[in-house]
């Protein structure tokens, strides 16, 4: 009786540790993927790749140009003043397929620094006189859609009007850079330092709304969005929405600061002054802190340090960089 009641015991005890163990199964499967994962993904990405990145320039000059299309797969954007009181976009992407990015508008000297120092393959359709003399002196590895355009890697969207309808794929684009001798890896380190995963501002101001006047007709805006843990980002109070997600653009990182620009031509082209030094904020997680950044030359890196000196290490997600005018009033609430 009692080897009976002993085989019924371990009978009992195998087909319940096999129920724990598909309790177990199942509970895995249904565990959602974490912000922190995610996160850690996009770490891994950054951190791992060699690749030189694609830096595009995006169209923003009027509400024609918007939205784009694209924008939320590149892991950084600048975003500075052109003429016409407008900005205009340069969107850096990594290891990326997208096979339909842009509008794509022509260069502006200024945005070739940023092109240099992040050893970027450079994607424009035409280009300022600065900018054309500029592209070759500085040695720039320029993919413009008017001289080095085969037909493929740059086409019209016939459904908007122009000149707010080129796009570039990046298959294409990239299999003409190979072609035409540009090397495709770099060994240089990336100018922005992310964190392994998503982190609090411990000694952050808070930071819900950010307002950013660019000009008289021009206004950036952004809202942290507690659920994503994001900012959403407006123009002139109106969301701005990707065409290829139909949904808002969001930042997870924010820089901000400023610098003196001015017209230079009847046309009213702008120069920066963006070479030197200077104090800026960051803001992520719904919190802002005081920066400094600093630029030694056109190709060398601008160094981002916070108020006790130390290198300002980013969370892990994109960043948009908000290079403003002087005279901008910023708000941060």
């Amino acid at each position: 009786m009692k080897k009976i009641i002993s085989l019924f015991t371990v009978i009992s005890l195998i087909f319940s540790l096999s129920a724990c163990k598909k309790e177990e199964e199942t509970l895995k499967e249904i565990t959602p993927v974490t912000e922190v994962e995610e996160t850690n993904e996009f770490y891994e990405k950054i951190t791992s790749s060699t690749s030189r990145p694609i830096a595009v320039m995006i169209d923003n000059d009027s509400e024609a140009a918007r939205p784009q299309t694209g924008l939320e797969d590149a892991f950084v954007i600048y975003e500075m003043m052109v003429e016409g009181a407008a900005t205009r976009m340069m969107a850096l992407f990594l290891d990326s397929d997208l096979e339909k990015v842009g509008p794509v508008r022509s260069s502006r000297h200024y945005f070739l620094d940023y092109v240099l120092e992040n050893d970027a393959l450079y994607a424009h359709c035409g280009y300022s006189p600065q900018a054309a003399s500029d592209i070759n002196t500085l040695g720039v590895n320029s993919l413009n859609e008017i001289s080095n355009n085969n037909g493929i890697n740059y086409f019209r969207d016939n459904t908007k009007g122009a000149p707010h309808n080129l796009f570039t794929n990046f298959p294409e684009l990239l299999s003409y850079a190979k072609s035409i001798g540009y090397k495709l890896e770099t060994d240089k380190k990336r100018v922005f330092t992310f964190k392994t995963a998503d982190e609090e501002i411990s000694a952050g101001e808070t930071a819900n709304k950010i307002v950013l006047p660019y000009s008289y007709a021009y206004t950036v805006s952004y809202e942290y969005n507690s659920e994503k843990g994001k900012y959403d980002r407006y123009i002139n109070g109106e969301e701005h929405m990707s065409e290829s997600s139909n949904d808002v653009l969001s930042a997870e990182n924010i820089l901000v600061y400023k610098v003196t620009n001015y017209s230079i031509d009847s046309v009213g082209r702008q120069n920066l002054e963006n070479i030197g030094s200077g104090s800026g904020y960051y803001i992520s997680n719904g919190k802002c802190v005081p920066i400094t950044w600093s630029k030694s030359s056109r190709s060398e890196q601008t160094v981002y340090k916070t108020e006790n000196g130390e290198q300002l290490v980013l969370n892990p997600g994109n960043t948009f960089v908000q290079i403003v005018p002087q005279s901008a009033d910023i708000t941060i609430e």
